[in-house]
């Protein structure tokens, strides 16, 4: 604890000038341009170009391009690739400062470690003995970090409206932001700083994009960074310095300078990593229990029978009675630790009060209070800790128990192979009949769960397969207890929560937790260990909201998938983390200028792309191909749907036919780009492939005249005027309401009608593309 303090009083009184920064480098942060950066050298701009674009080929591939061209035109000026990095590190302001550490991995030699020639933790020296015998220093090991040299690549928001109190929609509807806002802690031109994505407050639907998430620092191995402070220091130093000076930055959309002072909202990590770097998970003070002659404590609500275990025999506790987590009760915690005398004391105090030590981020001056600016593991939590519990419980895998076989219990509804396996069966089927979008679908769980199932996979089984297709096997009670906490998890990830929904999850999420413990824990001292801290710690989640806005914006899903996007380009394995480290530098380098030009960044010039042969609809419609070569005859059935549409928006094209008499031609289209981006198909193309070979994406959500929702299958699209063009759909079935409500809206069955429910909208009425699953499930007796 006592390096810990001495990082925060370094913090505290952070300068640019103690930063290690060169001279000009501090000139340029503090002076940045008064202009929008263009590159008026149409060379340079082409260099850059291409060293973006062969970004994940080797350094020969850039050489070899650069030959061919200079071969075919002698008179350009061709840049090397030094010059050309020169010159992208240059515009983009941002470049790479290297700090020593342990060859270990033991600690980072900053801060207060500054001075030290070897670790204190194992004791290797510091500098290279050869190099050292010769009169040289030369480090055994660095690490790197992005330094953002000038502002010229920062974006900056334009300050937002007050948002709206009726719905908590983004991090700036949670009360603490509001409260920052509203005392002036926040003023007009601050910068709101997302440490998950290190980038500036930008709209939800572009704040996950690769373009936007900046890799601030590449700790290398071997082991696991040991004191983590001491890696973090030399990016909070920084952040500290510029939030006490302020940083001067141009604002295009201005026209002029500004002075905006840095303003760290969260701090993200998964759990373990988090007790590193705050001390402690969820301040909420509830008391766990134990097994006697174990250490492990467990937030179990209910006292269990049989022997009182010292420790864990206080009375059975309210949810309703726990206090959410509040700074004040973290400062009294903190400096009651911060009284230990000695090792005992500390490792008592720490116990007490479940904290390990202070916080580096407490030498910030302008964050939320702590521990709020700490939300939870929402990511790790939902995706991969609950789903491992309740998996391990329904298979009867779970360890820990001593007086039952947990394959014996009520739960264990796949504890017998043979329904395992055709439950993966089940689940790899499911998989042809989610659109392609819904990035990767779960795989076969029973054959690939130990084969690198990912968080989403995870994801999708968890809270949209399981509540339809293990509704005949789980006990009822067991079923509904998992329906509440599946709908009370899925609010959660709702971009815009009404305070009613919000109260919703509250409420499931109550009952879940103590319907669990009666069901799964049932007050057994042998099945203590099955409450593990994922199903407490869920329970905050409305709470934060509350507190610090929607938590589907500060998830770590985009800092897991920055690490595998960067592990996947590393080309030297001889030298993976110096490797890694050169990656991150080039990525924000990249980032900084496609944000400076967005004329460069292809990827967003793509997605604004029309492709050949569409047609525009306007309001962010667009039908792509395929496309009919002619007008076709199509059968006397959809003709009559088609009557029933055209009777009412277009009846000069009815004529003198009836229902029965009127005949129709059309030109079909196959698919419709949506406004959202997503692309919705037809069955005219789709049947023409197996299930096996596709993802179908040809079901939609639409609203009817009346403006209610329906789900239906896409036949075709077809434009019947200039102005008008219409989908055939066959509508499914109403929903099963009471499965519905007595599922806490997790399962949502409707009937497929076929050619017996026929029906013509706009296109304009389709809202989004959505899975519907055949339900494997039949009632008893059928």
């Amino acid at each position: 604890m006592k390096y810990a303090l001495e990082f925060i009083r370094m913090l505290q009184g952070a300068t640019l000038e103690g930063s290690n920064l060169p001279p000009e480098t501090i000139e340029q942060i503090r002076n940045p341009p008064n202009e929008v950066l263009k590159i008026e050298d149409p060379d340079l701009l082409l260099w850059i170009q291409i060293y973006i674009a062969v970004g994940n080929a080797s350094d020969e591939t850039y050489n070899a391009v650069r030959d061919a061209i200079k071969a075919r035109f002698p008179e350009i000026n061709a840049l090397t690739l030094y010059k050309v990095k020169k010159a992208i590190e240059k515009l983009s302001g941002v470049v790479g400062e290297v700090t020593q550490m342990c060859v270990k991995s033991c600690i980072g030699f900053t801060g207060p470690f500054a001075a030290f020639d070897r670790c204190h933790k194992c004791g290797e020296a510091r500098y290279c003995p050869v190099e050292l015998a010769a009169g040289r220093k030369v480090p055994r090991q660095r690490f790197l970090q992005a330094i953002f040299r000038s502002p010229e690549g920062i974006i900056i928001a334009t300050p937002r409206d007050s948002p709206s109190l009726a719905k908590y929609f983004d991090l700036v509807s949670g009360q603490k932001l509001l409260e920052c806002i509203a005392n002036g802690t926040i003023g007009e031109h601050d910068l709101y700083r997302n440490k998950k994505s290190d980038c500036w407050i930008i709209s939800p639907d572009k704040r996950y994009k690769k373009v936007y998430i900046l890799p601030g620092a590449i700790i290398p191995g071997p082991n696991h960074p040991g004191v983590i402070d001491s890696f973090l220091f030399p990016g909070f130093y920084h952040v500290s310095a510029l939030m006490r000076e302020g940083l001067t930055a141009f604002n295009a959309a201005l026209n002029r300078r500004i002075l905006s002072h840095l303003f760290l909202a969260l701090g993200l990590s998964d759990g373990p990593g988090m007790a590193m770097f705050n001390g402690c998970r969820a301040m909420c003070g509830l008391l766990g229990r134990h097994k006697l002659g174990c250490p492990h404590f467990y937030p179990a609500l209910l006292r269990p029978l049989g022997d009182p275990v010292p420790g864990s025999d206080h009375g059975d506790i309210l949810l309703s009675s726990i206090p959410p987590p509040s700074a004040a009760a973290y400062e009294r915690n903190l400096k009651l630790l911060l009284s230990a005398r000695n090792e005992t004391q500390y490792k008592q105090l720490r116990k007490v009060t479940g904290l390990c030590k202070p916080t580096i981020m407490s030498g910030l001056s302008r964050t939320l209070p702590m521990p709020l600016c700490f939300p939870i593991d929402l990511m790790h939590l939902t995706c991969l800790n609950l789903p491992d519990l309740f998996l391990s419980l329904w298979r009867g895998t779970i360890q820990g128990s001593t007086q039952s076989d947990p394959k014996g219990w009520d739960c264990a509804i796949l504890a017998d192979p043979e329904v395992w396996e055709l439950h993966g069966l089940h689940v790899e089927r499911a998989r042809h009949y989610l659109p392609g979008f819904l990035d990767r679908a779960p795989r076969n769980i029973a054959a690939k769960l130990n084969s690198g199932y990912k968080a989403i996979e995870f994801m999708t089984w968890f809270y949209n397969y399981v509540p339809a297709m293990l509704r005949s096997l789980l006990p009822e009670a067991y079923w509904l207890q998992f329906c509440k906490l599946a709908r009370g998890i899925m609010i959660l990830y709702a971009e815009d929560i009404l305070p009613e929904e919000l109260l919703q999850s509250k409420t499931l999420l109550t009952a879940a937790i103590e319907e669990y413990e009666l069901l799964y824990y049932a007050r057994d001292p042998d099945r203590l260990h099955v409450v593990r801290p994922a199903i407490h710690l869920i329970w905050h989640g409305p709470d934060q909201i509350v507190q610090i806005g929607a938590m589907v914006c500060d998830t770590q899903l985009p800092i897991e998938r920055l690490i595998g996007d960067l592990g996947s380009e590393i080309k030297q394995p001889s030298t993976p983390y110096a490797n890694l480290s050169q990656r991150a530098i080039r990525r924000c380098q990249v980032n900084a200028l496609k944000a400076m030009l967005p004329e460069i960044d292809r990827t967003r010039q793509l997605a604004d792309k029309i492709p050949r042969g569409a047609q525009t609809l306007g309001d962010g419609y667009i039908l792509l191909c395929a496309r009919d070569r002619c007008l076709r005859d199509i059968p006397d059935i959809e003709s009559r749907a088609f009557y029933d549409y055209l009777a009412i928006w277009e009846p000069d094209l009815c004529g003198d036919d009836d229902q029965m008499t009127f005949a129709l031609r059309v030109r079909k289209w196959a698919r419709l780009r949506l406004p959202n981006g997503t692309v919705a198909r037809s069955a005219w193309k789709e049947q023409r492939k197996p299930v096996s070979k596709l993802r179908l994406a040809r079901c939609v959500k639409f609203s009817n005249a009346q403006g209610e929702l329906h789900i239906g299958e896409i036949r075709y699209f077809c434009s019947i005027t200039k102005e008008r063009t219409v989908a055939l759909v066959s509508v499914f079935g109403p929903r099963d309401e009471a499965l519905y409500r007595r599922s806490h809206a997790t399962v949502d069955i409707s009937e497929y009608r076929g050619d017996t429910s026929l029906e013509v909208i706009n296109v304009k009425q389709i809202e989004s593309v959505v899975g519907m699953i055949p339900d494997r499930v039949r009632p008893q007796g059928a």
